[in-house]
């Protein structure tokens, strides 16, 4: 806060009076003296104004403005997935965990009519990719297993053809293989093989085709 000080000062007068008389008689009377008489006035006054506190304007705040990145392409050749040994063919293949599978169903809801089938029969699944994309795929597996309880040397129960439809250069498809064989029998879906196709499907797609093979 500012203070201003307003100070008035009166002049100081001073008023000198000299006064003589001439000597009347040879007695000597006393030179008269001048006399002096001072007047002095002297006022000071200080105010003091307070002015209002200035108000700041507020200060605007930035906003922080976010930048959106891209999405980072997906590696490619894809992680984990294997190819021909001459890498000729620009196909990907890769038999997901258990674990793997659980997240890979839960994010696609068109998959959720097959998943409700593996509940109660033996079921397989593979991961697909194409350098170019595929017109269709077309997967073929076998459904192996022990014998029987006495006997535990393999032997193939069935043979699965799934057709699927088109997908995308470097596009990665995920396609279950559901058989009709009972879950609990401990069968698996091995020997899986698949064949990226640009001519015209076959048949309709998609589809499911499990052959059981017959005892001898």
């Amino acid at each position: 806060m500012r203070i201003k000080l307003i100070a008035a000062l009166s002049a100081l007068f001073l008023s000198l009076t000299l006064t003589s008389t001439a000597a009347a008689t040879k007695s000597p009377t006393p030179t008269p003296k001048p006399t002096v008489s001072a007047k002095a006035s002297a006022s000071a006054k200080a105010t003091a104004t307070a002015k209002a506190p200035v108000k700041k304007a507020p200060v605007k705040k930035k906003k922080k403005v976010v930048k959106l990145s891209p999405s980072p392409s997906p590696k490619w050749p894809p992680v984990g997935f294997k190819t021909d040994a001459l890498g000729e063919t620009k196909l990907y293949l890769k038999v997901p965990s258990a674990k793997e599978l659980v997240g890979i169903l839960s994010a696609k809801s068109a998959l959720a009519s097959q998943v409700k089938a593996c509940t109660q029969f033996t079921c397989g699944a593979v991961q697909v990719a194409s350098e170019t994309g595929c017109r269709w795929w077309r997967v073929n597996a076998e459904v192996i297993g022990a014998t029987s309880a006495e006997n535990r040397s393999p032997k193939t129960f069935g043979k699965i053809v799934a057709d699927v439809t088109r997908s995308a250069a470097k596009q990665i498809v995920t396609i279950l293989l559901v058989t009709t064989e009972p879950i609990g029998a401990g069968h698996i879906v091995s020997n899986i093989n698949v064949d990226c196709n640009q001519g015209d499907p076959t048949g309709p797609i998609p589809n499911t085709d499990y052959q059981v093979i017959a005892d001898k």
